[in-house]
Order: structure tokens, then sequence, then C-alpha cells
């Protein structure tokens, strides 16, 4: 799969040697480091390359959106335009002194980023846990939520979240991201798939159904300031 990377930071560069890992060719894009990019595909191989967002978004089957919150103004307007594609949101709304943006009862990041991103298809995903969490603690049985309004492009949400060594947890439509966001109970949080199930109030049968995915689990640790 052609996997676009917009924000080739800590988490973006993480999850991308873990794609690489299961045979995805990686676009990245969006790093002050020109060169940096370019080491990055040549280590990923497959035919991995550094690219414009716009080429990371036009030329993938799917995107990881992850860059820092301040930043993504800029990211969307050197993106252009979108035209039916699917974004992973892995961001979180921190400011540039690393307070969090807070949000309406009836909004959430996620949201807000859904209405800049028109015509995309966006799943919260890849938000809760640091990239030395995602580095180190790949195969290891961790649960990683995803939240979104597109059932069908959530199944390859899913199948990437195991294909970088984690176990999905389908958390419902997008507005359920609000819980997945800093401060929340599940923000940096390293949980088995039965600790989410407590944890969201959820039997097993139930997390089954709604989420199609039956797979394992998350601990705690600091900010995934990896942007």
């Amino acid at each position: 799969m052609n996997i676009g990377i917009v924000g080739s930071g800590n988490i973006g560069s993480t999850l991308g040697r873990l794609w690489a890992n299961k045979g995805h060719k990686l676009l990245f894009s969006f790093s002050h480091d020109e060169e940096k990019l370019e080491r990055l595909a040549q280590e990923c191989g497959n035919g991995s390359r550094a690219v414009t967002p716009y080429e990371a978004v036009s030329l993938s089957e799917i995107v990881l959106f992850s860059v820092p919150w301040t930043q993504v103004d800029e990211a969307i307007k050197q993106i252009g335009r979108f035209n039916g594609e699917t974004v992973m949101d892995a961001t979180n709304p921190y400011d540039a002194e690393m307070h969090v943006q807070t949000f309406p009862e009836n909004d959430s990041s996620s949201e807000s980023l859904a209405k800049k991103m028109e015509d995309a298809k966006l799943i919260k995903a890849f938000n809760t846990l640091r990239a030395e969490t995602l580095r180190d603690h790949s195969g290891q049985e961790i649960v990683v939520f995803y939240a979104g309004d597109h059932p069908l492009m959530k199944k390859k949400v899913a199948q990437l979240i195991e294909d970088a060594g984690f176990v999905p947890y389908d958390a419902g439509p997008l507005r359920e991201g609000k819980k997945q966001e800093p401060g929340t109970d599940r923000y940096l949080k390293e949980l088995t798939l039965e600790e989410a199930r407590r944890l969201t109030g959820e039997s097993a049968e139930g997390e089954a159904v709604r989420g199609e995915v039956e797979s394992p689990q998350w601990q705690e640790r600091s900010s995934p300031t990896n942007r």
C-alpha cells in the first residue's frame, strides 16, 4: 500500500519504519530537514520517497497526518485540496507553549480538523501513544484507539494499526475521538484489549460487534511531542 506521511517527525518516522517492515511504500513529507526525508525513504526501501505534502496525499491510498497543531494550517495549505482520501489524524491540540486547546462540548480537535480538510475521510488514530512506545512496544498487544465516520475506511486504518504491531480498538464515530485527546483517561496509556474494554465500559461482545476487529492492548508515559 502507498502510505503518505504529512509530518515526518517522531511519530511519522516511527510508524513509517514499522509499516515499511510490512512491505508498504512510504511517501514522506513536511519536514524542515529535506535530507532527513531522503534518509527515511532510503532506510524504508520498498520504493519509498521524499515528496511534497501535495504528492504525499495525491499519490497515496491513505495518509498519516502527524504535524504539530501549530502547523496544521500550513500543512493543509501545502496539500492543496482533498479528493476523498482517507486521513489518519495523529495530531494533538498543543499550542506553542504546550498548552492544550480546549473545544466546546459539541466539538473536538478531529472534528475541527475535518472541517478544514474538506472532502477528506478523517479517522482519529495514533495520537495517544508516544513515539517511544510505538518504537519499543510494537508486537506487545497494546491497543490503539481509532474513531471515525467511514466504516470501510476504518477497516483500512485497523489493518495499518495491526501492521504496525498494535491492536485496533474501534472507539466509534469521529465525535468519540474527543475521548482520545490530551487529559483524557485514554491518553498516554498502554492498555491491553481487556483493559481498554474495562475502561470504555464495554463487553468483549460489544466491542467485537461495533469494532469489526478481534484483537489485543496499552500504561502511562508522558507527552507524545512527536511531531
